[in-house]
């Protein structure tokens, strides 16, 4: 895998719908992502916003299979090879901004523009429901030992002429790994959704 540090000019990610397919411009000819599950190999990249202020620069950290390529208008600081190797019992540091929710049955749900099923998905906006969500997501490839949780203003965004809002948050913390190849694969695959809007790039350091 690689890591590389990207920035993107404003005007190009006003609506951040648009940030996700600026960074698939370092990536050409790359299949499009069509994983039915989570469970699944994960194509393409995951990326973290490490800043996104109005008429600056969008500032990301993107992890990617393929090593990036420049891209008109984009600019590419540079990128390094990573391989993670976690070892059992092992403590790391880690960072996830993520976008916790839970699927509910809501009958209104399939009158809604774009929608097709009475299927919603609802954010976690309790800090307990939040620390149960990434509880399950770390599954038995780690358990984490302490994380604070901050949470994010909403991300306002257009899609196809819609209007969308996304709640979201950071969890910084300690975890400890059980299982090596499992928290690998979260390393590699992303945990949640809304991955294309930054959510789920799991970053670990040693603790």
């Amino acid at each position: 895998m690689f890591i590389s540090r990207v920035e993107i000019p404003w005007e190009a990610v006003r609506n951040p719908y648009d940030i996700h397919r600026q960074v698939w411009r370092l990536f050409p000819g790359e299949a499009r992502e069509t994983r039915q599950s989570g469970e699944q190999e994960r194509q393409g990249f995951l990326f973290r916003i490490e800043e996104r202020r109005i008429g600056r620069p969008a500032r990301l950290l993107v992890q990617s299979r393929r090593v990036p390529v420049r891209a008109e208008g984009i600019l590419l600081h540079g990128s390094r090879e990573i391989q993670p190797t976690p070892s059992v019992g092992q403590r790391l540091a880690f960072l996830l901004t993520a976008n916790p929710v839970k699927t509910i049955t809501d009958a209104e749900c399939a009158a809604k523009p774009g929608k097709h099923s009475e299927k919603c998905r609802v954010p976690l906006i309790k800090e307990e429901d939040q620390r149960d969500w990434l509880a399950r997501k770390l599954g038995a490839a780690a358990t984490f030992e302490n994380t604070n949780i901050l949470p994010h203003a909403p991300l306002y965004f257009r899609k196809d002429r819609r209007a969308g809002k996304l709640v979201t948050c950071t969890f910084e913390g300690v975890l400890r790994v059980n299982d090596p190849a499992r928290l690998v694969g979260l390393l590699e695959n992303g945990i949640g959704h809304a991955k294309a809007f930054g959510c789920g790039l799991l970053l670990v350091r040693r603790a």
